[in-house]
Order: structure tokens, then C-alpha cells, then sequence
């Protein structure tokens, strides 16, 4: 029985092209992506996956199974017994068994809002210490420089994007690909642009029409360059004082974006002068 479960493993884990296993392969593997962005670690995830797929086994059967280090699987049974998503069974040797996904994820979701609450609590309190200190940095013209931000991931470029809209006193430029907008679209980042009092302006690149998603928003604000081959261009302006351009887009490979967040006058000219040039030879949305 032993060696079938260590066959069904192989087979399920390191599945080759062409196999039947390979599309469940595919599958664990977009699941795995998901789990991370709910803080499990790679072999975390993996050890849960194993025991949700596999049903409950002893800690020598998983390291066996999963080739992972005998001290780091005890070690990661124990943590994931303490985030409430693995059981223990009273047995001899001790089993472990995986709680089901749905109910997993309904314990991480808790689990991070339950730290939110906590930190959202905490805010007001640090705050008011920190304005109990005083502050002896005297800002003159001499001290005044310019920014410049390194932001990473998804979560944190739309809130960078959503302050510089809140804050904006004129107008949001903003030039990126469909799948860009789309990102800005589910994380509520247009309707933003939608209810606001500023003016704001789209261009679409490379784009032949108006995405579905967009029905709701002014065509007059909009336009679309077909013509443009890549699909590597995004930034977003504000005002004339602050820019957010991505290095690494929704497009790239790694679906990691990565952008560069600068108050540079200069900087924010240059490309509030490319924003110009593009709207001038972007079409109008019919």
C-alpha cells in the first residue's frame, strides 16, 4: 500500500507532459500560487496539499513522500496545526489530516482580518505617541528634495494609486495595457476615477475598443492606440506633481508588478509631455 501511495504521489507532484496526471499537476499548481498569497510557505502549502489530496498520514510518511528534511516537516506540521488548517489525530504513531479548502480558506481570511482589526486599533494609539514626540527637522527650501519610491506587488501599487487620486486636486492621467485597466478595475481603482470631482483621462495600449468592464465610464476620457505593438507601457500621473510608472507590468511574465513612484518635477513633466503626445495620436473611442 505504501509503495501505491508513493506512486500516486509521483505521479500527481512530478507528473510529465503528456501524462494523464500532468492537468491536475497544472491545477495543484495554480492552487499553490493562491495559498501563497495567504502567507504559507512553499513547503507549507505543499505539506497541505498532501494530506488534503492524500488523507492523513504520520509525519515520517510525509517527509518520505514530499522529500523534505524530517526536522523542517515536524516543524511545519506543528505551524500549520497552529493556524487551525491541520489536525492532529489521537493515534499512535500520530496522523495528521488537512481541513477541507473551503473551510481553510475561511480560517486564513479570518485569521488576517482578525490582525487588521488589531492593527486598525493600534493606529490611532501609535499615532498619538508619535505626535507626542517633537520634531527638530526644520524644512527649508534648502532641505526639500525630490522622492523617488521603489513599490512592488499588486496590493501595494493600487494603493499607492489610490492615494495619488484622493489627493489629487486636477486630473489623473492614465496610460496602461487592457489587462493593466482590468487590475485597476477589479481593485476599484476606475470607479474611483468615476466618482471623483477630478478630471481624468485614458489611454488604452495597445487596444482596438473599449473593454466591457469600462460601460459605465465617460468615452470622452478615453482613448485607445491600436497600433502599438507592446503591451509593457503603464504609468499613472497626478496633477503635475507626482508619477507612478510600472517596470514590471500586468503583462510581465512573473505577474509581479513592480513601478517606480517619483515627485521629481522634472520626471513628472517628461511624462506628462509623453501622456500629451499619445492623446493627440490615440483615437477617440466610437
Amino acid at each position: 500500500m505504501k509503495d501505491n501511495d508513493a506512486n500516486l504521489q509521483i505521479n500527481l507532484f512530478d507528473a510529465e507532459p503528456g501524462t494523464a496526471p500532468y492537468e491536475h499537476k497544472l491545477n495543484l499548481q495554480k492552487i499553490t500560487e493562491q495559498l501563497l498569497k495567504f502567507g504559507l510557505s512553499p513547503n507549507q502549502t505543499k505539506i497541505y496539499i498532501y494530506l488534503g489530496k492524500y488523507g492523513p498520514k504520520t509525519a515520517p510518511q510525509v517527509f518520505k513522500a514530499l522529500q523534505l528534511p524530517r526536522t523542517e516537516t515536524y516543524f511545519i506540521l506543528n505551524a500549520l496545526q497552529g493556524r487551525g488548517i491541520v489536525n492532529a489525530e489521537c493515534s499512535s504513531p500520530t496522523k495528521y489530516s488537512a481541513l477541507p479548502l473551503e473551510q481553510t480558506l475561511s480560517t486564513l481570511v479570518n485569521t488576517e482580518k482578525a490582525k487588521l482589526d488589531t492593527l486598525t486599533q493600534q493606529k490611532s494609539d501609535l499615532v498619538q505617541l508619535w505626535n507626542q514626540v517633537p520634531s527638530y527637522v526644520i524644512e527649508t527650501d534648502e532641505t526639500k528634495s525630490e522622492k523617488l519610491q521603489m513599490v512592488q506587488g499588486s496590493e501595494l501599487i493600487q494603493i499607492k494609486i489610490k492615494n495619488m487620486i484622493k489627493s489629487a486636486r486636477e486630473e489623473i492621467l492614465m496610460f496602461c495595457s487592457e489587462k493593466d485597466l482590468s487590475r485597476f478595475y477589479h481593485a476599484d481603482i476606475t470607479d474611483m476615477l468615476s466618482d471623483s470631482l477630478i478630471d481624468f483621462r485614458i489611454i488604452i495600449s495597445p487596444a482596438q475598443r473599449i473593454p466591457p468592464f469600462l460601460n459605465g465610464i465617460n468615452k470622452k476620457a478615453i482613448k485607445l492606440m491600436p497600433s502599438i505593438n507592446s503591451e509593457n507601457q503603464c504609468f499613472v500621473i497626478k496633477d503635475h506633481s507626482e508619477v507612478i510608472i510600472f517596470l514590471r507590468n500586468a503583462v510581465h511574465p512573473s505577474h509581479n508588478p513592480f513601478a517606480v513612484w517619483a515627485d521629481s518635477r522634472s520626471f513628472v513633466d517628461s511624462m506628462h509631455m509623453l501622456f500629451g503626445y499619445s492623446w493627440e495620436n490615440a483615437e477617440v473611442c466610437h
